[in-house]
């Protein structure tokens, strides 16, 4: 007796037991799984673009504490904050609607701190994610202190 005798038949095709073929399987998996493969790709892309606009407005409310901390009196520290968080979102082509930018110069002394809040309503297809409606609402902080001997208005 061969050794192939002796194993029951080595030499027949190992096949599914409900006698069913598997061929074209592996294509319709491919067909379900790439709508879910895409749909993941574009939560990443929306995820990292939001992101981005949020790193953008930190970094608006960031710039105009450290313009306003300079200024020589609260008034002008509120006018400079709102011109270069006005500048910072412009240049970073930002489309905030609506926008609003709230300085508190109530410690406006000379070891004080100055703070800003921003917040900016953005448009998700103004993020360049087309067909997507709908908007977020993005906010920015920011503090620093007035420098303590410093001549303050």
């Amino acid at each position: 007796m061969s050794a192939a005798d002796a194993t029951g038949g080595a030499g027949r095709a190992a096949g599914p037991a409900t006698g069913r073929s598997e061929a074209g399987s592996a294509a319709a998996e491919i067909v379900i799984l790439t709508p879910v493969l895409v749909l993941l790709a574009l939560l990443f892309v929306i995820g990292g673009r939001l992101a981005n606009a949020l790193q953008e407005v930190g970094d608006a409310a960031r710039t105009s504490v450290e313009s306003a901390v300079i200024a020589s009196t609260a008034s002008s520290a509120q006018a400079q904050a709102l011109a270069a968080a006005d500048y910072e979102i412009s240049h970073d082509r930002l489309q905030c609607a609506p926008y609003s930018l709230t300085t508190d110069v109530a410690d406006f002394v000379p070891g004080g701190v100055v703070s800003v809040q921003l917040r900016c309503g953005v448009g998700l297809v103004t993020l360049g994610i087309p067909g997507l409606p709908g908007s977020v609402t993005l906010s920015g902080h920011g503090s620093a202190g007035i420098e303590l001997y410093r001549e303050v208005g």
